[in-house]
């Protein structure tokens, strides 16, 4: 293969490479926080199971999700061990009836102690009409984050896919890993963590998250801090070219120089690799 033919390989190579390293990148934007309360979302039947035959949900207050609602009637929740009275109906009704309560409401509730985010559990829903029982009807919802296909698009990441956050005051400032987002044409960008979650960091519904989509690394210990070795730049044949342009000088110290950037050096710095 020709000399300038290897360049070009290499070089076409070199493309390449720094353009999935810029895909990859962390990206980082904005979005306002929802704080959810416990809550119930219900079923046509079970609406009126509750609430009577006939009965339609009021609107207290309408919510940043488009279409979706604060109602006016209330329902009790019931465990094994306790109940949890005045949990708010959500509607409109929905094909399913989820009943998204707090992690700290599980011990009240006598429900087991070991329940992750998503999985769901037994519980009981009483109302002015009537009861249901609930084999797998409550949960506890994982924070997430709801946006459309035009926002997924612009900050590169899918339905489904998990990020991170970073919300709250600053003497109690939490990063939460492991954010769902849920992406859908009838959305708002909105954040929603629950109670417990807010609580942890202070923060309150309308505040400003920063979202992170990427994979930024993990903190390290101060240990391993201290007994990692630095990392060594890399220095390419356009790093070299660059800083002549610009009247600089290039520092090799400890950097790892490619073959053509050392030519590059030779070429325009040829005092530096005297002192090598």
């Amino acid at each position: 293969m020709a000399a300038d033919d290897q360049e070009a390989l290499v070089r076409a190579a070199t493309s390449v490479v720094l353009a999935r390293l810029r895909a990859d990148a962390v990206r980082t934007f904005e979005a306002q926080v929802g704080v959810s309360a416990r809550h119930v979302h219900l079923t046509p039947g079970d609406l009126a199971t509750l609430f009577g035959a006939g009965a339609e949900l009021s609107v207290r207050a309408p919510l940043v999700q488009p279409g979706q609602f604060s109602a006016g009637e209330v329902v009790t929740v019931a465990g094994l061990r306790a109940s949890v009275p005045n949990v708010r109906v959500v509607g409109p009704t929905r094909p399913e009836t989820v009943v998204e309560l707090l992690a700290s409401d599980l011990e009240t509730l006598g429900a087991p102690g070991d329940v992750r985010a998503g999985e769901r559990f037994a519980v009981v829903l009483a109302g002015p009409a009537g009861v249901v029982r609930l084999p797998e009807g409550g949960v506890v919802a994982r924070r997430h984050l709801h946006a459309t296909p035009a926002d997924a698009e612009r900050y590169g990441f899918v339905d489904g896919a998990d990020v991170s956050a970073v919300m709250g005051t600053p003497l109690r400032r939490v990063t939460f890993d492991d954010v769902l987002v849920r992406v859908s044409e009838n959305a708002a960008l909105e954040l929603h963590v629950d109670r417990d979650e807010a609580n942890a960091c202070g923060a309150s519904t309308g505040d400003v998250a920063t979202v992170v989509v990427g994979n930024p690394p993990a903190p390290r210990t101060a240990r391993e801090s201290a007994s990692r070795r630095p990392e060594r730049a890399l220095i390419t044949e356009e790093d070299v070219i660059e800083a002549y342009r610009k009247g600089t000088v290039p520092s090799l110290s400890g950097a790892i120089l490619t073959p053509y950037a050392r030519d590059a050096v030779r070429k325009y710095f040829p005092e530096l690799l005297k002192s090598q």
